[in-house]
C-alpha cells in the first residue's frame, strides 16, 4: 500500500557548515556567518554520558559493538528513508528496513503539512552561549507546529517516558532556536515536540513521547541552565577553536 507524505512546503533554511570535531576535543562543532558552536549532542553527552558497563552487565550475551554498528547504520538508513520520502524525492528503501518505515510513515502521514526536513540551527542565546545542530522535521500538525526526531528500537524493547530526558532535552534546545531563527516563517512558535520511536516487532505502532505546555517550558528552562554548566567548564576551548577559525579566516 502506498502511503503519501503530507504536503511539503518548505521554510527557508539558514546556512550551516557540516559539524567537525576539533582535535582535542570532546565536542562538535558549526560554523554559522563566522562563529562556531558546539552541536547539541555533544553538549547533551557529558551531561548524560553513555553507561556501557551498565548495558553490558544488563545484557551480557549480545555483541555490544556489533549491536550499537548496526543501530548506527539503522537509524541513519531511517532517517535517509524518511527524508526522501517527505520531500518527494524518492519512496524506495532496503526491504530490510520496512519494519521501522512504513510504521513511521503511516504516523507521520496525518500532519498537516510538512514545513523543514533535517532543519539546521545555530543560536546564541544571549548571556549562555551558543549552540547548533539540526533536527529530523518540523511539521505542522492541525494548527501546531511540531519538532519530530525518530529513533528505532530493537525487537522487544520498550520504551519508557520517564528516561527519555536527554531526548527531550534535545528537542527542547531545538525547539528555542527554531522558534528565534525561523518564527517569522512559521505559523506559530514551535507547541510541541515528539520522540517517534520505531519498533520492528509486527503490528507494533512507534511509541510517541511529546513535550507540551508547561512541560516544554521546563525542558527549554533545563537547556539553558545545561547549556550554562556547560560553557562554566567548556567555554574558554569554544573561544579557542572560535580564534582558530577567525585566524584561519583571515589568512
Amino acid at each position: 500500500m502506498t502511503i503519501n507524505p503530507p504536503p511539503y512546503r518548505p521554510i527557508r533554511p539558514i546556512q550551516v557548515s557540516e559539524r567537525w570535531f576539533p582535535e582535542g576535543r570532546q565536542f562538535g562543532l558549526y560554523e554559522h556567518q563566522g562563529q562556531v558552536a558546539p552541536n547539541v549532542t555533544s553538549i547533551l553527552s557529558k551531561a548524560y554520558p553513555f553507561d556501557r558497563a551498565a548495558w553490558a552487565a544488563k545484557e551480557p550475551g549480545i555483541d555490544h559493538d556489533a549491536v550499537t554498528a548496526e543501530a548506527a547504520q539503522r537509524g541513519t538508513a531511517v532517517h535517509q528513508a524518511m527524508e526522501y520520502w517527505l520531500s518527494g524525492e524518492s519512496d524506495q528503501y532496503s526491504p530490510d528496513l520496512g519494519p521501522w518505515v512504513e510504521p513511521l510513515r503511516t504516523l507521520v502521514a496525518k500532519a498537516t503539512l510538512t514545513l523543514a526536513i533535517e532543519i539546521p540551527v545555530h543560536h546564541t542565546i544571549d548571556g549562555v552561549g551558543a549552540y547548533a545542530g539540526s533536527c529530523d522535521g518540523l511539521m505542522l500538525v492541525g494548527n501546531d507546529v511540531v519538532i519530530i526526531d525518530y529513533k528505532t528500537k530493537r525487537h522487544n524493547k520498550k520504551v519508557w517516558p520517564q528516561y527519555t530526558d536527554k531526548q527531550r532535552l534535545q528537542l527542547a534546545a531545538y525547539s528555542i532556536a527554531i522558534n528565534a531563527l525561523y518564527g517569522d516563517q512559521l505559523p506559530g512558535p514551535v507547541a510541541r515536540t515528539s520522540l517517534l520511536f520505531a519498533h520492528p516487532d509486527e503490528g507494533r505502532p512507534p511509541t510517541v513521547v511529546s513535550t507540551a505546555g508547561d512541560q516544554l517550558l521546563h525542558y527549554q528552562q533545563r537547556w539553558v541552565e545545561l547549556l550554562r554548566d556547560w560553557y562554566a567548564d567548556n567555554g574558554s576551548g569554544v573561544e579557542t577553536e572560535q580564534l582558530k577559525w577567525t585566524t584561519q579566516l583571515a589568512a
